[in-house]
């Protein structure tokens, strides 16, 4: 009988040590809730946010920058490239007008006429008779 017992105290060792390794666990989680500083964003003043790691944080300041372009100058550059190409392509209108060279040619005799044919192209057979 002496062996049933032994076993027994065995297992209530290995029971015992089971549960101190849990409770040990259980106060671990519960000292690491305590120390947290927040839960939620409510827990931080209004300029901040609960973190990730349950700290209060800042939020980040965003600078805007605002670009503001000014075209006049390419604008200028267009109309003037416009006024020139329209100038290039009228040239003839902007230009003072000369008078044409009118050349004197020699007179060249006309060619004859040609004679008029008073026979048909088409001739017709004489055999044929229409009614």
């Amino acid at each position: 009988m002496g062996g049933l017992f032994k076993s027994s105290r065995r297992s209530e060792a290995a029971t015992t040590i089971l549960i101190v390794i849990i409770v040990v666990f259980f106060i671990g989680w519960l000292v690491n809730i305590g120390q947290r500083e927040c839960r939620t964003n409510k827990d931080c003043g209004s300029e901040s946010y609960c973190g990730s790691d349950f700290t209060c944080h800042q939020y980040p300041t965003i600078q805007k920058t605002v670009v503001q372009y000014n075209l006049l100058v390419p604008s200028v550059i267009l109309a003037i490239a416009i006024v020139a190409a329209a100038m290039i392509f009228n040239r003839s209108r902007f230009q003072a007008r000369e008078e044409p060279i009118q050349i004197q040619e020699a007179a060249q005799p006309e060619p004859p006429e040609a004679e008029e044919i008073s026979e048909p192209y088409y001739k017709s057979n004489g055999d044929v008779k229409t009614p």
